[in-house]
């Protein structure tokens, strides 16, 4: 029997502070602690597992009281069992498992405590108690990637996207807009059809009124951002190098849509980075004014910067704003930068102001030597907005002496009247994101690419593909197999597998799906057994059928690949996330886009004109991550079973890459092998094996090999009672 040792973080009052520290636990003298070990079960191939033990009883001592801070009187703000505590188990004091503790309940005796029941988790289960309910909304670091989403950026962003620089680091081709019409259909035709609204070929009369609008598209953020923004969000480390790391995620995009339709309008924001001003009643310095041989307050590349020292007794700073249009709502602020705390505001319409003022007499905010601003002027619009300033001022109060005259007791900053104006809408991508939970938005990536789980002693996140898991060292445990009893049992409960994604919202794939009575993308695996049992695997995206356009005015194949996100009735509509690849595209013809100009919603052509721009290479959307050739299939493939190349019209004889063959082929075939079977043995693990074991390893029992499906075992005793699937399999 070998010593078992359970320490939890808990929280210890020393002095006046919390300390978290690591406390042995009291456990149960004659109680064995069972872990089961799993990292997916063939039961439930759609799900990833982690270490869990049977529940437990703790034994009531001072000890214990002390560590869960005597949770059963509701009287007590202590131990909080909502949130996990990390734990850590030894056997015989070397290392053995890393995880968190769940206190379950507690069994009272006479009104005192006698038992804590508890349950012990591997770490991976942390990321359900880490991330809870959180929506991708709730990523702040996606802020990042804000822009104005004038006319003149989303043609950027159709032609070539945007890279993007956070902290230092450059995002390349971070945020695009793909040719996906979400409230139309497009035509083409070089020759014809020139007072139709949805021709977006350039040629022929009205093409300063027709083809692909601005505000026809919607943007899109690399895939790979959403994982960086997790990373951030919860202070989380992915393992560089594995799965997220790879190519599959290189051009992969989610596509920022909402809500149905055209995206609202967003506040633009101007900060007001003109630097000039007039210095009263101090010395002219072109940036500076300095009073009484003091340190200079200053303004630099637009912002206000403010040091309070010794001298200063008060500090106004004033905003005005006098719009063009008296008529147009709009919001002025002031930001302290260094914070990005607004520290004023006002929102109407016509002449206003704002002011924030700090004093040390207590008539105002109070503020103390040393206190750091950095003050910045903003307005927000909806629309199009020209306005001047008719002042910034900076107005600094300090304590006269017998030299300086009370009277000469200000320094003014004044910033002379200049017009500017706003243009387009600032995108806020939160905003955008599609509304899915970010647990959901993993797991559905994990469902699409087989993926596992765990974390290593770095406590960093290492996910691989099932396949790539499997590749652990090979160990004999012969001689410490019970063979008096051993059972074989059938591998699977089920005979047919269903990979399939959302029910699909949009025209074609609800089409696909009417005339082939199959989702587009989905896949039915089955087997040739007499009895039939279903398991589903159910991926939360939308999967999308795009459309090659034909040149109407020959039926010759153009280069413009578009999706258009309108029901079978032709309304614009809502659906899950769309995750979908991209690839940025130079077209033969000239496809024409168009600024500065609205599409009337009767469908008409505008009264007015636009400016237009031909021949641009555009990001076409796809279920590919390449173009591929007549022969190769791309490396990436968002189907899971066998659909035709949107593009190139070719099925590769269906061995395209689809997300079956690369992730599921060699597991699903392995488990559903009529010589596979599912092994369940019990070996007396010595403390040396046990602690060398791990779930990806190989296993060999005499002449046989097999992988561990799932480990159970009595941690003291080193009983263990295992599930092994056998490997008499190859490598389809």
């Amino acid at each position: 029997m070998q010593e078992l040792i359970l320490y939890i973080k808990s929280k210890v009052i020393s002095g006046n502070q919390n300390i978290q520290q690591f406390t042995r636990v009291d456990l149960m003298d004659a109680e064995l602690i069972t872990l089961t070990q799993v990292i997916q079960d063939v039961k439930e191939i759609d799900k990833i597992f982690t270490d869990f033990s049977r529940t437990f009883n703790l034994p009531a001592s001072k000890n214990n009281n002390r560590i869960f801070k005597h949770w059963y009187n509701d009287d007590v703000i202590g131990f909080d069992n909502t949130i996990m505590s990390d734990a850590i188990i030894e056997l015989n004091h070397l290392p053995f498992k890393e995880g968190e503790i769940k206190l379950e309940e507690v069994v009272m005796k006479n009104n005192k405590p006698s038992i804590y029941k508890v349950t012990f988790f591997g770490k991976t289960v942390s990321l359900n108690n880490l991330i809870g309910n959180d929506k991708l909304n709730n990523l702040s670091w996606l802020s990042n990637f804000d822009f104005q989403d004038s006319d003149s950026n989303i043609k950027i962003g159709f032609g070539n996207g945007f890279d993007v620089t956070v902290d230092s680091v450059t995002y390349t081709d971070a945020i695009i807009y793909p040719l996906i019409a979400h409230s139309q259909q497009y035509i083409f035709n070089s020759n014809g059809d020139t007072d139709n609204i949805n021709n977006i070929s350039s040629s022929g009369a009205n093409n300063t009124k027709r083809g692909i609008f601005a505000e026809d598209l919607k943007p899109a953020i690399k895939v790979s951002l959403i994982l960086k923004a997790i990373e951030q969000q919860y202070g989380l480390i992915f393992k560089s190098g594995e799965f997220f790391d790879s190519s599959v995620f290189t051009n992969m995009y989610l596509w920022l849509h909402r809500e149905k339709g055209k995206i609202k309008s967003r506040p633009q924001i101007i900060t007001i980075d003109d630097p000039r001003h007039t210095c009263f009643e101090a010395s002219q310095f072109p940036d500076s004014c300095t009073y009484f041989g003091q340190s200079p307050h200053k303004f630099d590349d637009g912002k206000l910067i403010f040091e309070k020292s010794n001298f200063e007794t008060e500090l106004l700073y004033e905003f005005e704003v006098q719009p063009a249009d008296n008529t147009i709502e709009y919001t002025i602020e002031i930001v302290d930068a260094l914070t990005n705390t607004i520290l004023s505001s006002s929102t109407g319409t016509g002449f206003q102001e704002v002011e924030v003022k700090f004093d040390i007499f207590g008539n105002f905010t109070p503020f103390n030597n040393g206190d750091k601003f950095e003050f910045v002027s903003r307005v927000k619009c909806n629309q199009n907005f020209t306005f001047t300033i008719p002042g910034i001022k900076c107005q600094v109060g300090f304590i006269p002496t017998d030299t300086d005259p009370v009277g000469t007791f200000q320094s003014i900053f004044q910033y002379g009247s200049s017009s500017f104006a706003t243009s387009g809408q600032a995108l806020s991508i939160v905003n955008n994101v599609p509304e899915i939970n970010v647990l959901d938005f993993l797991k559905g990536l994990f469902k699409m690419h087989n993926l596992t789980a765990f974390v290593n002693t770095n406590n960093e996140i290492v996910v691989k593909t099932l396949d790539n898991f499997y590749s652990g060292d090979t160990i004999d445990i012969s001689k410490f197999v019970v063979t008096d009893q051993h059972t074989i049992g059938a591998d699977l409960p089920f005979t047919e597998i269903d990979f399939e994604y959302a029910e699909p919202k949009t025209i074609l794939a609800q089409e696909f799906l009417q005339e082939n009575n199959i989702k587009f993308g989905e896949l039915n695996f089955k087997t040739n057994a007499s009895t039939e049992s279903k398991f589903k695997i159910n991926v939360p995206f939308e999967h999308m059928m795009f459309e090659r356009l034909n040149d109407l005015s020959d039926n010759s194949q153009t280069d413009i690949l578009y999706g258009t996100y309108l029901d079978d009735d032709l309304n614009p509509t809502i659906g899950a996330p769309l995750i979908f690849y991209a690839l940025n595209t130079a077209v033969g013809e000239d496809v024409n886009f168009i600024e500065n100009l609205t599409r009337p919603s009767d469908g008409s052509l505008p009264s007015s004109t636009g400016t237009r721009s031909g021949v641009l290479p555009y990001w076409r959307p796809c279920n590919y991550n390449e173009e591929g050739s007549s022969s190769t299939p791309p490396d990436f493939n968002l189907n899971f079973g066998s659909e035709i190349n949107e593009f190139t019209l070719t099925d590769y004889n269906g061995e395209n890459n689809s997300l079956f063959q690369l992730y599921y082929k060699n597991y699903i075939l392995r488990i559903l092998n009529k010589k596979t079977r599912l092994y369940k043995v019990k070996a007396i693990l010595p403390l040396k094996e046990l602690l060398k074991i791990s779930l990806d390893d190989t296993l060999i029992i005499g002449t046989r090999e097999f992988t561990i499906n799932k480990m159970t075992t009595k941690l003291q005793s080193g009983e263990t009672q295992l599930e092994l699937l056998s490997k008499v399999w190859k490598q389809y």
